[in-house]
């Protein structure tokens, strides 16, 4: 969407705090503004002019707010706070008094500040503290940013030395959102020296003016190509390389625009001049997240930008916000889109494509506005060598969310040629040993599912991974690493209480690796320690592969917390958990650590679907005979399950044992059905007969036994099963006989 000033001040003015509320929260106010007008209109209401508004009792309001918290009165403090904060002005109008007040030594944004600092002592009051920092800051933000006061700042760059010291000021304030008007004066503008002035304000704007700047060049006439081109070389940001080269090598581009092109990808020192792999490269960055690239990242939003010289606007540049959280993903679409356009044959670009679309629509979860073709259509249509990149490139940027829905893609489009080739890169064996157990089940099952003819490395790993689902069904093990002894147990007692199966823990990594690879890996790593040794145990987690996506919880005594969460304020995978804190809150750091990196905690339902899944597949390779996955590697976890699954999964289990077919397997079967009940007893009876007639075992006297005795006891569909059964046993005619005379 694009802005209309009226509601451009208002609207932008919540969105930083929109940053601090859930992702759901912050698309509904981006929702709001894509109601707005499609371009950058001229201001049409108050928002332009928040000064016009008696601000006195306000100003009254912030002034008692800092006095009483400056000498300590906590009650009063909070009284004026709450005054000024329910006051009826805006954010905008609120910044607008505070600076009034004088923000230089002395004045009221120095105190107010002194104040918020003085304040995180004071309890409650702490909380309208930050409240009202947020609404200053958001209110400066939007003041910033209002097009009436960039438009009002531009027109000031003619005026005496102290107007141009202003306008400078806010033009550098207003930083990508002064971009449009900025350039409509170096498009449109006679005035030489307006342009002139224009232009030093772009080049001053740095990286904020790339993006918006670049997404315009290639609808420029040639005159104002050769300017803005000229604008971003001096600019020094490489980002620009791709969109300088798209109107250099453009068919109807003159002499004088390649020129400039030239001389702007030397300055920007540019190695390689093919367009669509520099588009490719730079989406490649977006999607690897590269925070440099966002103009502001600390933003609930950022800004698309386009060119629509039919709009209107200034100078046909137009922005559409999204929420910072899939903006690298969008631009990451938006530049792969621009590659294959340069180059349809260009399969990295189309990877990144179909990775940024899946990632996009995984993070906007249930928000995210679904299109004709869904991002599923676009990564099976692509084929399953493109999606094998994609894999690929989850993999390496840790991502289990887009790890889960590039596997599953593959498993419906890919055969093993793909999947477990012994030639180059094969991203579902590296999937087969990742750090999630939902990865590597979806591996493990991919792979079984296109039964590979070949041996391939890891294939051994295969059919326990995937009978691992069975056996551990609906178990999370976690471990702690750190503090003392005494530390460690109370840690794996309050896990254990969490419901999760505890591996002993150590106080160092390298103590306990071998157990975990042991485990196949870990759901959750509990570190405590100093900031330092939190911050080493998460590296060394990170470098084995076992546990190089696991979610950690860090704790932190009282004094270090702040430390520690700003040291990981960037990584998802990492919980920080305050010591001392309730076990109900221990649970949760847990939940949400382990939800950031796999969605949620796998719950109930979710470990039977996977057991079901995989016995399916067990099954599956039974009936094949396969020699690369050996249906006997599965074979003690599955007796082990017969004893102590229920229902239709204990009924799978008996089919894929009845196919394995050894004694043992028979055995099993044969006590298994003559313990059993109604419907399951027949077909556990059919199981055991099908692995005697398969085996051509014998049971033993005691299971025969016990069978004639089933048969002399019951009758109908049980005495008939039981009979196959004891003929399968070919245990001879005379218990036959014995029926027929008696």
């Amino acid at each position: 969407m694009s802005f209309s000033a009226s509601s451009f001040a208002s609207s932008f003015a919540s969105f930083r705090s929109c940053a601090r509320l859930p992702l759901s929260a912050v698309l509904v106010a981006t929702a709001l503004l894509a109601s707005a007008p499609t371009t950058f209109a001229q201001d049409d209401a108050a928002s332009a002019a928040p000064a016009s508004k008696d601000l006195t009792a306000v100003k009254k309001s912030l002034e008692d707010f800092v006095h009483y918290v400056l000498i300590g009165k906590a009650d009063l403090a909070q009284a004026a706070g709450e005054a000024a904060l329910s006051a009826d002005v805006t954010d905008a109008e609120l910044a607008t008094a505070v600076d009034e007040g004088g923000v230089g030594e002395g004045g009221l944004g120095a105190r107010l500040n002194k104040a918020i600092s003085r304040s995180r002592a004071m309890g409650g009051v702490s909380d309208l503290a930050t409240k009202i920092e947020d609404r200053v800051e958001d209110g400066r933000s939007a003041l910033s940013r209002n097009p009436q006061r960039i438009g009002e700042a531009i027109g000031m760059l003619r005026g005496t030395l102290r107007e141009r010291m202003i306008a400078e000021e806010r033009l550098n304030a207003a930083g990508e959102y002064a971009v449009p008007q900025l350039l409509k004066v170096v498009v449109e503008s006679k005035d030489t020296a307006l342009e002139l002035e224009a232009t030093k304000r772009l080049v001053a704007l740095k990286r904020h003016s790339v993006l918006p700047l670049s997404m315009a060049l290639a609808n420029l006439d040639s005159a104002s190509q050769r300017k803005v081109i000229g604008m971003l070389g001096e600019i020094g940001y490489p980002h620009a390389i791709p969109f300088i080269l798209e109107v250099g090598a453009a068919s109807s581009a003159p002499d004088t625009v390649k020129a400039a092109a030239d001389v702007a990808f030397k300055q920007l020192n540019g190695t390689a001049k093919d367009v669509s792999a520099q588009f490719t490269a730079l989406a490649r960055k977006f999607f690897d997240r590269d925070m440099t690239l966002v103009p502001n990242p600390t933003d609930a939003v950022n800004n698309l930008w386009a060119f629509d010289g039919t709009a209107g606007g200034y100078g046909g540049l137009q922005a559409t916000s999204v929420a910072t959280p899939v903006f690298c993903e969008e631009m990451a679409m938006t530049l792969a889109r621009r590659a294959l356009a340069a180059d349809a044959s260009n399969n990295a670009a189309l990877a990144i494509y179909v990775a940024s679309d899946l990632r996009r629509e995984n993070t906007l979860g249930s928000d995210a506005q679904p299109g004709r073709y869904s991002p599923q259509f676009f990564a099976t249509a692509a084929g399953p060598s493109v999606c094998n990149e994609v894999l690929g490139m989850a993999i390496d940027s840790k991502d289990t969310a887009l790890i889960r829905d590039a596997i599953a893609v593959l498993s419906q489009t890919a055969g093993s040629n793909v999947l477990v080739a012994n030639a180059g890169r094969t991203p579902m064996l590296e999937a087969l040993g990742y750090s999630d157990r939902r990865v590597r089940l979806d591996a493990a099952l991919a792979i079984a599912g296109s039964l590979p003819k070949q041996s391939f490395a890891g294939d051994f790993s295969v059919v326990p991974t995937i009978v691992s689902a069975i056996s551990d069904s609906g178990v999370s093990r976690a471990t702690v690493l750190g503090g003392t002894l005494e530390d460690r147990q109370a840690l794996q007692s309050q896990l254990g209480s969490a419901g999760f199966a505890v591996l002993a823990g150590a106080d160092n990594f390298d103590a306990l690796e071998v157990d975990v690879i042991k485990s196949n890996g870990v759901d959750l790593v509990v570190v405590r320690g100093t900031v330092a040794d939190i911050q080493a145990a998460v590296t060394r987690i990170r470098a084995s592969g076992a546990t190089s996506a696991s979610p950690v919880v860090a704790i932190a005594n009282a004094l270090e917390e702040g430390a520690v969460r700003s040291a990981f304020a960037n990584d998802r995978s990492v919980v920080v958990w305050t010591e001392g804190s309730t076990a109900e809150s221990f649970r949760g750091a847990a939940t949400l650590a382990m939800s950031n990196m796999s969605g949620s905690v796998m719950d109930e339902a979710e470990a039977v679907e996977y057991a079901v899944r995989s016995a399916e597949a067990l099954r599956g390779i039974a009936f094949s005979g396969s020699k690369t996955l050996p249906i006997s590697d599965a074979e003690g976890a599955l007796l082990r399950a017969l004893g102590t699954k229920q229902g239709g999964l204990r009924l799978m289990i008996a089919e894929v044992l009845a196919l394995i077919s050894t004694p043992a397997a028979q055995n099993a079967l044969v006590d298994a059905a003559i313990g059993a009940s109604g419907e399951e007893q027949v077909m556990l009876c059919d199981y055991a007969a099908l692995a005697a007639r398969t085996s051509g075992g014998k049971a033993d006297e005691r299971q025969l036994a016990a069978l004639r005795q089933l048969i002399g006891s019951s009758e109908g569909a049980t005495a008939d099963a039981a009979g196959r059964l004891y003929g399968s046993l070919n245990a001879g005619s005379a218990e036959a006989v014995k029926l027929i005379t008696r």
